[in-house]
């Protein structure tokens, strides 16, 4: 978790940069996708997802930080230390804390079903070092749980909207 926690800050540095100028591993490998896009499985989590055409992935063990083409939004897939969904769930928002302060939720977290896995969603805005970010986070309870932190200034996270709605609809159970 703490190489997650330090990941996550560089990502958000590097998210308040992008804002202000507006690995090959055992656990996950790469398929071409004649349609442009790649895909990626993490044989941890035991799932298997498409990128949007243009979007880059950088894969480090069981971490996958994905970003879209104009690297305004980005997305981290990893497996928690929790061994069960609800473990998972559970301990989220304290470990989003360490990385995210003055962390608003909107309105209630969502409890439901993604491509016949359990997800709990949930959405927000905080601040990493100044600057006011929105996230979202997605814990699927696949083979093992996958939590899926997604972040953006707010106006870039609406710029890739559709696209990143693809990239979470493409989550499939392998």
């Amino acid at each position: 978790m703490k190489k997650l926690l330090s990941l996550l800050t560089m990502l958000l540095i590097g998210l308040a940069a992008v804002t202000a100028t507006v690995a090959k591993t055992p656990a996950t490998y790469v398929v071409a996708s004649a349609q442009g896009g790649e895909t990626f499985t993490h044989q941890d989590a035991g799932v298997q997802f498409q990128l949007p055409k243009g979007w880059k992935a950088k894969p480090d063990g069981e971490v996958i930080t994905v970003s879209s083409a104009d690297d305004a939004l980005q997305v981290v897939f990893w497996v928690p230390d929790e061994n069960t969904f609800e473990a998972a769930v559970k301990e989220l928002d304290k470990e989003l804390g360490k990385t995210i302060k003055n962390m608003k939720p909107e309105g209630k977290p969502s409890e439901d079903t993604l491509n016949g896995m359990p997800h709990y969603g949930q959405t927000g805005t905080g601040e990493v070092n100044g600057a006011t970010i929105v996230w979202s986070v997605d814990v699927l309870g696949a083979k093992k749980p996958l939590m899926i932190l997604t972040f953006a200034a707010p106006n870039l996270f609406e710029k890739n909207s559709d696209a990143y709605e693809r990239l979470l609809s493409s989550i499939k159970k392998i």
